[in-house]
Formats: structure tokens, sequence, C-alpha cells
């Protein structure tokens, strides 16, 4: 059975708490301190700001261990920057107004719209994206690459904290 644009959606904004869980664990991890008293802290954080802490605590953890290349911090940044990207996007089709829609071949799909305040300009803006199942493809392979990124990242971390017991 093909999965709708109604499966996939539902496939992303799940998949997407799998990987803010993963961050999460990542900040336990770096903070190497009672897991209880970070999760109390990070519960009060979006997930913009708990990338952003992620950033700062890994740039901390490399600079207190002469054996790891600094180069690192640039690649873990270059990944919070990544799962920065998808937060948007997760956050535009969370927030967004849907309609069923069918394209000109008759295939159903949905019809996202989502208003945008240019306060600038000062207008309101309507956005409207037409969406088949394959079009969360991308988002769905983005999602599963950062969380493969991750999970590489959180090993390494693990090696250098217990470089003998792995």
């Amino acid at each position: 059975m093909a999965l709708t644009a109604f499966h996939k959606l539902g496939q992303f904004v799940f998949s997407f708490q799998h990987l803010e869980h993963m961050v999460n664990e990542l900040l336990v991890l770096l903070a190497n301190a009672d897991s209880e008293i970070v999760y109390i802290l990070i519960n009060r954080l979006e997930y913009s700001n708990r990338l952003k802490t992620a950033d700062v605590l890994f740039a901390r953890f490399v600079d207190l261990r002469s054996n790891i290349d600094s180069a690192m911090k640039t690649k873990f940044h270059e990944l919070m920057v990544e799962l920065e990207k998808l937060g948007t996007r997760r956050n535009e089709l969370v927030h967004s107004r849907y309609n069923r829609w069918l394209n000109v071949q008759g295939r159903e799909g949905l019809l996202r719209t989502n208003s945008v305040l240019r306060a600038k300009m000062g207008k309101r803006e309507e956005q409207e994206e037409e969406l088949q199942p394959e079009a969360f493809d991308t988002d769905l392979n983005c999602l599963n690459i950062a969380a493969e990124k991750l999970e590489e990242f959180r090993l390494q971390i693990i090696f250098w904290i217990y470089p003998d017991e792995v």
C-alpha cells in the first residue's frame, strides 16, 4: 500500500520527535552530570536553544581535551545548522493549515497554507505548498541523514570519554 501525503506528514513529525530526543540525549552526554538535572534544564529550552547549547557544550568538550582535532567543532556546528533548518521545516509543516487537494492527474495530496507576517513591509503573506506523498521524501531523507550524523557524534563522544572501555 502506498503511503498518502497524510501518512508522510505524520512520518515526518514522528521522525522529527526522534531526532529531537537524540539531541536531548547528546546534551545529557556532553553535560556529564545527573541526567535528571540536565533533562529538567533542557525541558525549558526551545529546540533552537537546545541546538545552540549542544553546539557550545561540544566546543567546550573539545577544548578540554587535547586528543581531539578542533576541526570537529566545525563539523558539529555544521550539523547543528542542518538541524536548525530541519526544525524550521518542522515548524512550517506543523503550524500550517491543510486541505485535501487533487492534482491535475487526480492524485490526492495536501495543500499546505501558512501565513507569514512581514513586519518590515507591514503585511501578511500567504504561502501555499502543494504536497504529494513524494514531496516528503527529501525532508525524510534529510532527517535520516541528520539522525545518522548525530549517532556518529554520540558514539565518538562516548569513545573520547571512555577510550579504554570501547
